[in-house]
């Protein structure tokens, strides 16, 4: 079978040893196999289970042997190391044969091993993605392998390794390739050996060698094949079954941290057994997190111990109550954690309607309380003649709120109806919602010709406040003498022809004095 993968003048032979290498005497990424006469290298993942080159277990025949093959403690130098395992099982693509001497897809194999293999050093895989990553910048990384360490010795009995630049690959779904050159590489024998790099502390096995051109297999491109464990999620499960290993990631939900209007940091630990593990926070309205909920991505975890996770989540409703839960994924599968919820600080805004005062016949002042309940707020006034409000008269702002402190409000409200019931409110609006106050009403007065009203009666009639009033002054304006005028003796405002009566009264209340003008409409019943 030619080569896909590469441009190569000759094609890819099974992977051998590495030349122009060095020792890599004591890494325990690594294993030597013999099967029968043949001699390959492996990845040891985890203490149960080597990763391979197919064509590294098959018989002559290319099909996957059953005969016991021997596994080498991993590092070490064969010829003073007698001590091996042998496979319970081999997990290869279903149907997986050898066909030809050059490579072919999926050639890849997990080896279940009848005893553990201690002091492997490998802590998970890469993931497709990763190396997608890494083979776009060229990441430099380590091959290691028993093979031959020229092009015409035997295989080595000590493990070998060379580092060499990931390169794009366009060739079978779940391979990658390396750059090697006509003198430098891996060669017979190094077959199956792992391909690994370091990701902080964690030694990462991004694949294993499968097939290579360059110091034993001339070519104008020199470059090797391998193939990724983690593009193989069935095989890896499977495999990891079969050793009783848990592989579902654990996640466990915390509590929300950091709760503000509009904004919270969601917690939660997840676990990933040893499987490079994606996490995230769905979040939403609903008790069950149905209908347009959210879903944030986290961190990513691997390791078997638990590992702290957060999300911020910003743009919430104040005063809304929220739903969450954690989630984690990888090979093997996904899980959720339990659904919890908090609830945004603020609201929507706590408002009251006050009194209205200083009624005249065409104008009066509204008054009431707003609490922004830590939600900046905008507080307005309604009227209308409408008890329900379906249509309004007018409205108008009363103010900017901020913070959690009551503010009393007040509103003039003008060329109001003589005569005419109106019936008001007040409210308030955020980003939590509105609330509307309890409806108040009032009415415009209409004074009759040839009326008189006293002092204290006017200033009812027009809900003028006289608490604490130690006098009042009242005085028609000059251009009114023909509409109304006021009676020194009697303290009684005298009303005449219709037209509008426009008064100045002036309270003296706790040494203050205050003096407002009044249009009172003066008209025929």
């Amino acid at each position: 079978m030619s080569v896909s993968l590469v441009v190569l003048s000759i094609a890819q032979r099974p992977a051998d040893a590495v030349i122009g290498g060095t020792s890599a005497l004591g890494n325990t990424a690594v294993v030597r196999l013999i099967n029968g006469t043949s001699s390959c290298s492996g990845a040891l993942w985890t203490n149960r289970v080597v990763v391979t080159a197919a064509h590294c277990v098959v018989t002559t025949t290319g099909e996957v042997t059953t005969r016991p093959m021997s596994i080498y403690q991993p590092g070490v130098n064969t010829q003073q190391s007698p001590q091996t395992v042998s496979q319970s099982a081999i997990v290869t693509v279903d149907g997986w044969r050898k066909r030809g001497e050059y490579s072919q897809p999926d050639d890849i194999a997990f080896v279940v091993l009848s005893s553990e293999l201690a002091g492997g050093s490998i802590s998970r895989l890469a993931t497709t993605n990763e190396v997608s990553a890494w083979s776009r910048e060229g990441r430099l990384v380590t091959l290691l392998g028993y093979g031959r360490t020229t092009p015409t010795s035997t295989a080595s009995p000590v493990p070998n390794s060379i580092d060499q630049p990931l390169s794009l690959s366009g060739g079978w779904p779940g391979s990658f390739t390396a750059t090697q050159t006509s003198t430098t590489g891996i060669c017979s024998g190094d077959s199956g050996g792992p391909v690994i790099t370091r990701v902080g502390t964690e030694v990462v096995l991004i694949g294993i060698n499968s097939a290579a051109s360059g110091p034993c297999s001339p070519s104008i491109r020199p470059s090797m094949t391998g193939f990724m464990p983690s593009a193989y999620p069935d095989l890896v499960k499977r495999v990891l079954d079969l050793t009783n290993v848990t592989t579902l990631p654990v996640v466990t939900t915390g509590i929300a941290q950091g709760i503000s209007t509009t904004s919270a940091i969601l917690t939660a630990t997840a676990v990933g057994n040893n499987l490079l593990t994606t996490t995230s926070f769905t979040y939403g309205v609903q008790p069950d997190l149905s209908g347009a909920s959210v879903t944030v991505e986290a961190a990513q975890v691997t390791g078997s111990t638990a590992t702290a996770i957060d999300a911020a989540i910003v743009n919430l409703v104040p005063g809304t109550t929220y739903y969450y839960r954690a989630n984690a994924s990888n090979l093997a599968g996904s899980v959720s954690g339990t659904i919890s919820q908090f609830t945004t600080l603020g609201g929507a805004p706590i408002v009251t309607s006050g009194e209205a005062n200083t009624v005249s016949s065409d104008a009066a002042v509204l008054t009431g309380t707003v609490n922004a309940n830590t939600v900046a707020t905008q507080a307005f006034f309604q009227y209308s003649r409408m008890p329900d409000f379906s249509t309004l008269d007018g409205g108008m702002v009363a103010g900017d709120l901020v913070g959690n402190e009551t503010t009393s409000l007040s509103a003039t409200i003008t060329q109001l109806e003589p005569g005419v019931t109106y019936y008001w409110r007040i409210g308030g609006t955020n980003a939590a919602g509105t609330t509307v106050g309890e409806t108040r009403s009032f009415s415009t007065p209409v004074f009759a010709p040839n009326t008189s009203k006293s002092t204290n009666a006017l200033l009812t009639v027009l809900l003028i406040d006289r608490t604490e009033v130690t006098q009042t002054l009242v005085a028609p304006v000059a251009k009114s003498r023909n509409q109304c005028n006021f009676n020194t003796k009697t303290k009684r405002l005298l009303f005449g022809r219709p037209g509008t009566c426009r008064v100045k009264i002036t309270t003296i209340r706790a040494g203050v004095t205050t003096t407002n003008a009044y249009n009172l409409m003066v008209k025929q019943p």
